[in-house]
């Protein structure tokens, strides 16, 4: 992992985007989900981008700017089915928008038909098929069995500001949770500096309604959230194992995270609060200090004043993760405040993101 900062990462232009840039050739799997909905409504802002194809196995043959009105003037055509050879010819990279394990075993022959091809083609997988480098752990949390480890083991963890050295050089991205992204960017600096335990972690979350989906269920209709707030998979929520191999990656020990996550009636956003136990008192002024050190040049972490804290409506439709810290002497506790949109920091912006780092485009174009 390439942290702490280097000077200038992350917004200093590359040279390849100085000179007359091709346009990068998109395709989006599943592309009526909310997820490619955000997706698409952030691509049509790329001046580096060429919408390919789109596919959806409910609305095949449907115009779509039709069913997505912003499209019109951006993209003439269809929904189609998906066509692996199609997607391979005409695209350089295509977005994953699928549920977990819905779409994992045509990832798998898509990622090795392109090196049979020996192409440069990318693939930005937003499911949680790649993201757990233990297989076991696909079985525990998810239900299901991996059936490729050697993938597992190429794939990269697609969290900029992290990996980008690793995401630059790779053809798999396993683009983060929405959860996980709030959580590891909020603790990583603290575990990176060794200032606090890393077994006792307790990540309070809030998630708008647009997190459970599109489809009806308890966590995204009015009648259950509305003037309510949902705990739900108390101890047992799949993003847990991802944060803290992630984490345990950047403290280089074993975390131990406590996950308690709810759905908040909102539509859009996420908060995270978050415990710790330093090692030593780590007053608010000082955890600040710490946290805008190791983000000081990123372009989508912005670091609040001691006694500012993060709020959702700061943070909808952009890709900022917002962070506040405070400390409280008398329990000895780091409290972290972590918040960002859910659907596009912890989403479709940061596989926008991942792309155009991919692609040696400026990181924060379409994104700002």
């Amino acid at each position: 992992m390439d942290y702490p900062p280097a000077s200038g990462r992350g917004i200093k232009k590359n040279e390849q985007e100085k000179k007359s840039m091709e346009k990068i050739r998109v395709g989006v799997i599943g592309a009526t989900s909310l997820t490619a909905q955000v997706l698409l409504q952030l691509l049509v802002r790329h001046h580096h981008v060429d919408i390919r194809i789109l596919t959806s196995e409910s609305r095949t043959r449907e115009n779509a700017a039709h069913y997505y009105k912003f499209l019109k003037g951006k993209f003439s055509g269809v929904f189609k089915k998906y066509d692996e050879k199609e997607i391979l010819e005409e695209t350089d990279v295509v977005f994953l928008a699928k549920q977990h394990g819905e779409f994992l075993a045509r990832t798998i022959t898509l990622f090795n038909q392109a090196k049979k091809k020996n192409k440069n083609f990318k693939i930005i997988d937003l499911s949680a098929d790649f993201r757990l480098k233990n297989p076991k752990d696909y079985e525990k949390w998810y239900g299901f069995k991996h059936p490729d480890k050697a993938l597992l083991k190429k794939s990269v963890y697609g969290l900029p500001e992290l990996n980008r050295k690793k995401i630059k050089q790779a053809s798999l991205i396993a683009n983060p949770g929405c959860y996980p992204t709030t959580a590891i960017l909020g603790v990583a600096p603290f575990l990176f500096h060794r200032t606090v335990d890393p077994r006792s972690i307790i990540v309070d979350a809030y998630s708008g309604t647009s997190g459970a989906g599109v489809r009806p269920n308890e966590r995204n209709m009015a009648i259950s959230t509305m003037e309510n707030i949902l705990p739900y998979k108390i101890g047992s929520h799949q993003h847990t194992p991802e944060m803290e191999q992630e984490l345990s990656a950047v403290g280089k020990n074993p975390v131990t995270i406590i996950f308690v996550p709810h759905v908040a009636p909102f539509r859009f956003g996420m908060l995270a609060n978050i415990y710790l136990k330093p090692f030593k008192p780590l007053a608010a002024e000082k955890g600040v200090a710490l946290l805008k050190n190791f983000y000081r040049n990123e372009p989508f972490v912005r670091v609040l004043d001691t006694g500012e804290y993060p709020e959702i409506r700061n943070v909808v439709g952009i890709n900022w993760c917002e962070i506040g810290y405070t400390y409280d002497p008398r329990t000895n506790t780091g409290i972290v405040l972590s918040a960002i949109d859910n659907a596009v920091k912890g989403a479709s912006g940061q596989a926008i993101q991942n792309m155009n780092i991919l692609f040696g485009c400026e990181e924060t174009n379409g994104l700002m």
